[in-house]
């Protein structure tokens, strides 16, 4: 049997919203018009649910959630229509988060707690993004790319499959800043692997399965398969060259390889 959760004076709820059968809802959520939530879905007290917000069955909402949030237009434009917001399936999205209306995650996405994804951010099939990591919108990820707590990603930032960024790595967009014009921030190719507290500058194109050392600064592109490091980060030998010293196989295989 399924049912759906009831309206109570401590949720408001949206007579042109949309939940799904067995979905639990706590006390002093807001679930504006033109929401669809999935079935099954568990949305926890004190979330806010804007407008035309899509989450797809079987999903987490922690407290104190901000999905949707409205864009900048939504204070000067009397006609302003918040775009969609979509989340797929099975998606986790930990206490405190925000993420921007027109936005779309796919899949499996699951958020550390507090953490901030602004428009126009999309995300393949099983990522992950951190606690208290950020995304400053309009960047493209591909599928089963992990970013770990307090990474920040530029606008304009894209990151093929099987990226992983480690803690407080950062991706930049200006040459110049404050300088607006010609932003454009690097490209992460297919299983690039980036250390904590990297900083890769604007148009770096990071080659395939690369690996970027913990606290280097990436000012060229990076050669596929090489690791780099340093201050300005240069190559220092063959990805299949770094082994491990626990075990003897190529250090780098299990965190590319391991996509549960």
């Amino acid at each position: 049997m399924t049912t759906k959760t009831s309206t109570t004076e401590n949720q408001r709820i949206s007579k042109d919203a949309t939940i799904g059968a067995n979905t639990r809802i706590g006390d002093d959520v807001l679930i504006y018009a033109g929401c669809q939530i999935g079935d099954n879905c568990i949305i926890e007290p004190g979330a806010i649910i804007y407008e035309n917000v899509k989450l797809g069955a079987n999903s987490y909402v922690g407290a104190q959630c901000i999905l949707g949030e409205r864009l900048s237009g939504y204070l000067s434009d009397p006609s302003y229509k918040n775009p969609p917001l979509l989340i797929g399936e099975n998606s986790t999205i930990r206490s405190g988060t925000i993420i921007y209306a027109d936005c779309k995650l796919g899949k499996g996405f699951q958020t550390g707690h507090r953490a901030v994804i602004r428009e126009k951010s999309i995300f393949g099939d099983m990522c992950s993004f951190g606690t208290m990591a950020q995304s400053d919108g309009q960047m493209t990820v591909g599928d089963n790319c992990r970013f770990h707590n307090n990474v920040f990603i530029a606008t304009f930032t894209t990151c093929e499959d099987d990226v992983h960024f480690y803690p407080m790595a950062c991706t930049v967009d200006s040459m110049h800043p404050p300088c607006q014009k010609g932003r454009q921030g690097p490209h992460l190719e297919k299983g690039a692997i980036v250390g904590a507290k990297v900083l890769i500058l604007p148009r770096v194109r990071v080659g395939k399965g690369s690996v970027i050392a913990g606290a280097s600064v990436v000012t060229h592109d990076v050669p596929p398969g090489m690791v780099v490091a340093g201050m300005p980060a240069k190559v220092v030998k063959a990805r299949d060259a770094v082994r491990c010293h626990i075990e003897d196989r190529p250090a780098y295989d299990v965190a590319i390889e391991n996509k549960n």
